[in-house]
């Protein structure tokens, strides 16, 4: 008889498990059927992902069932109160692109919350500017440039494609004081400085080094997003990722403090791919097109578009890839571009074509 116990308790613990089994599916099912607590306040308009231009007047208008006390609408930069449902919001302080704007609900000692997602326009047209070359100098050909600027009288550059990543120091006329390798799982990308050090990141390694002035590395840190290109704005470092979003990050700890969206009267500018600081304004050239835009870093608007049609036929060869590559050499006003696997380093004047 005792081969036979086994089986009782099999029989045993399958009727368990099928009652235990049941009466799981019971409490799910009454957890299930609780109710969402339903607000008894709504937001009727503006509707989620309208666009409007920025400084535009936008209507606002909610429903409630409670007797309303007040209604809070906080943009990010300021609080605004309003004692009806119905009101007109001045959107004068807003940044370009997608935007959230909360609003609080108070009424009857109650309080509910509700979002508008809006999505904001550059209020002016960008000025058109064509360029013209003043000077040509040599410029590495097997350099697939990736970042560019000064520091004084000396020119970084830093590289791309895995096993051949490399930052690099030298002089204006092309010769090199000192380079160091990236480790060759590692594609490079944009480069900036911020105080002592030099900053560089990579494309999809999600992984950014730091250097001293003599390029020895003291660091790396991480991020989340592609690494395009970088720039230093103040205490701020600005990163491109490809799309229209610029993530800010501050450069003691490379922790993201912030995002920008960059965006025309008429839609985003995407692709944003090498950055430089110019007098103000964060310059950017467009990837796959021969062409710059200039963006006010504290709102995302484009406020010029640099026609540079023609420059890659001046180099007298196919051999070579898309422009890419700005740098401001500030003691002295000049102004350089250059491009991926290009031969010239050109300097450059912007002129408007009006």
């Amino acid at each position: 008889m005792n081969r036979f116990r086994p089986y009782g308790i099999i029989a045993l613990l399958s009727l368990c498990c099928l009652f235990g089994c049941d009466k799981d599916k019971g409490e799910s099912s009454e957890q299930a059927k609780t109710p969402r607590i339903k607000k008894k306040s709504r937001l009727l308009t503006p509707k989620s992902n309208t666009k409007f231009v920025l400084g535009e007047s936008i209507s606002f208008e909610l429903k409630s069932d409670l007797t309303i006390d007040s209604v809070l609408l906080d943009d990010g930069v300021k609080t605004t109160r309003y004692d009806e449902l119905a009101f007109e919001w001045l959107s004068k302080d807003m940044g370009t692109g997608k935007q959230r704007l909360r609003l609080d609900v108070y009424g009857e000692g109650q309080k509910e919350t509700h979002y508008a997602r809006l999505t904001f326009l550059s209020d002016v047209a960008p000025i058109k500017y064509t360029y013209e070359i003043v000077k040509e100098l040599n410029h590495d050909p097997t350099a697939y440039t990736q970042g560019l600027f000064f520091s004084g009288d000396t020119l970084f550059e830093s590289t791309g494609r895995e096993g051949q990543s490399r930052l690099i120091k030298k002089r204006l006329d092309g010769k090199e004081y000192k380079s160091v390798n990236l480790p060759s799982e590692y594609f490079g990308e944009g480069s900036t400085e911020w105080e002592d050090k030099i900053i560089m990141l990579t494309w999809t390694g999600n992984t950014g080094f730091v250097f001293d002035r003599s390029l020895k590395q003291t660091g790396t840190f991480h991020y989340s997003h592609e690494g395009w290109g970088i720039t230093t704005y103040g205490d701020t470092l600005i990163v491109s990722d490809g799309s229209e979003v610029l993530h800010l990050l501050d450069p003691r700890d490379f922790s993201e403090i912030g995002k920008l969206e960059v965006y025309d009267h008429k839609r985003k500018v995407n692709r944003l791919n090498e950055l430089e600081m110019i007098n103000g304004l964060l310059y950017a050239n467009i990837y796959l097109e021969e062409e710059i835009v200039a963006i006010d870093p504290a709102t995302g608007k484009v406020v010029q578009r640099i026609d540079m049609s023609g420059i890659s036929s001046k180099l007298n060869t196919r051999d070579v890839d898309v422009l890419n590559g700005i740098a401001y050499k500030a003691n002295s006003d000049q102004l350089f571009v250059t491009g991926k696997l290009w031969p010239k380093l050109f300097e450059v004047k912007f002129i408007p074509t009006n």
